[in-house]
């Protein structure tokens, strides 16, 4: 058997509230399923949950195949990874119904209070069309965010919330380039 190397995710992770941070959830050997509207459902109201309970703040969520692109703030009365462990434990029955788990870990980035949301949120928009799930003119159905007016990138999309196509090949307009 492989040695694990995960214990490399846990080397300076630093659990701050109020912070503001990437977080990334797979499933066990990236198996897809998460995209079942059912998984997907329970997904984003875990995620809801925990925006209530002012556990982590939601600024951006979607959910793919096989994995969860997560931007949040933390709240003041978990860690970073009690708050993804009991989000992890309140969604694994849904996982389970696709024959689905989470892999034991999850990769964080935390934020500088300098360091712009937008490119990250942007980035978790953007996610589904660069994996060609569907095509620019239409709606990835599994992104989540409770005020997109916060991000300047949504004042771009068409009027049903597609993304304009050369934004796939990269042609951003300056000021939301990707990976800015």
């Amino acid at each position: 058997m492989p040695l694990r190397r995960t214990y490399l995710l846990h080397t300076h992770r630093l659990s701050l509230p109020s912070t503001a941070y990437f977080v990334t959830c797979c499933t066990v050997s990236r198996e897809p399923g998460l995209t079942v509207e059912a998984v997907a459902s329970a997904l984003r109201s875990a995620t809801a949950s925990a925006d209530i309970s002012g556990d982590a703040v939601l600024l951006a969520f979607t959910v793919m195949p096989d994995h969860i692109h997560w931007l949040l703030h933390l709240g003041e009365r978990l860690s970073l990874g009690r708050t993804i462990g009991r989000w992890k434990f309140d969604t694994r029955a849904a996982l389970a119904t696709a024959g689905l788990a989470w892999q034991r870990d999850y990769f964080e980035h935390r934020l500088r209070p300098d360091e712009d949301r937008e490119a990250y949120a942007r980035y978790i928009h953007l996610n589904p069309y660069r994996a060609g799930l569907l095509a620019p003119h239409e709606v990835w159905p599994h992104w989540f965010c409770p005020n997109p007016a916060r991000f300047r990138f949504t004042e771009h999309l068409n009027p049903a919330g597609g993304i304009p196509p050369e934004w796939i090949a990269g042609h951003v307009p300056s000021g939301l380039a990707v990976g800015e």
